[in-house]
């Protein structure tokens, strides 16, 4: 609104704008809250333009704590920004799933150890039992392996044809497990020396299992049922040794 030049300029209205700013300055540097709505009472008790254009000095006051307050909130964002918001912590939050790899490899002969513990003939058949024994790295080494008998000069007498397939037993670091090979019909040549079993693993890598010092008794190859039938021989499944 345009002043007529015979408008009265209130005295105490660049009082007002002076207090204003001085106000205002503090919003940047410490304030003192008190001391403002103290300043803002008294300035409510005097008449001043803005008091005739609003209708009250009361008015005035209740603006006077409205700023007040403003400046005071303004102050506060003021000291968060300087100070900086809280760092973020450097814990994952409690139950957070962690990622892992790798797994158990599986067996290779260099881990494992293999001696016939036992020698039985039954009707035509010769049952070894070898018992594995894991050396030093937990590894996975499945269910049915391949056998061969052998004899003392290295000859194969006897090697499994099909090996069923079956889930990996985990073996752990000193953990053994047996396992019972069934042979039967061989009519081939006297074997020579001492009889033992080749055990091929799934990458073709074998181990060889031989007399155990506690095993009494000859290690002697099936006997012949007839030459028109097929030796065989076949290990059954493994399993582990509780307690071991």
């Amino acid at each position: 609104m345009t002043r007529l030049p015979d408008d009265q300029i209130d005295p105490y209205e660049s009082r007002l704008t002076r207090r204003v700013d001085a106000f205002a300055e503090q919003a940047v540097r410490p304030i003192d809250a008190a001391a403002i709505a103290a300043a803002a009472r008294v300035g409510s008790r005097r008449p001043t333009l803005l008091g005739r254009l609003f209708g009250s000095n009361s008015s005035i006051g209740r603006l006077g704590v409205v700023v007040a307050a403003a400046l005071l909130a303004a102050g506060s964002i003021g000291v968060y920004i300087a100070g900086g918001a809280p760092a973020a912590s450097d814990n994952p939050p409690v139950g957070t799933a962690i990622a892992t790899t790798g797994g158990t490899p599986d067996c290779a002969a260099k881990n494992l150890s293999a001696e016939i513990v036992g020698w039985e003939g039954a009707a035509g058949h010769r049952i070894a039992t070898v018992r594995f024994r894991d050396l030093d790295l937990e590894c996975l080494i499945p269910t049915y392996l391949k056998p061969a008998l052998v004899d003392g000069a290295g000859h194969a007498l006897i090697v499994a044809g099909h090996v069923p397939a079956g889930p990996p037993i985990n073996l752990y670091v000193g953990e053994q497990a047996d396992a019972l090979v069934d042979m039967t019909n061989y009519c081939g040549p006297a074997p020579v020396g001492e009889l033992l079993l080749r055990i091929y693993l799934p990458s073709n890598d074998s181990l060889e299992a031989h007399r155990s010092a506690n095993l009494n008794g000859p290690l002697d190859a099936p006997p012949c049922n007839g030459p028109n039938a097929a030796a065989t021989i076949e290990m059954q499944g493994l399993g582990t040794i509780p307690g071991t």
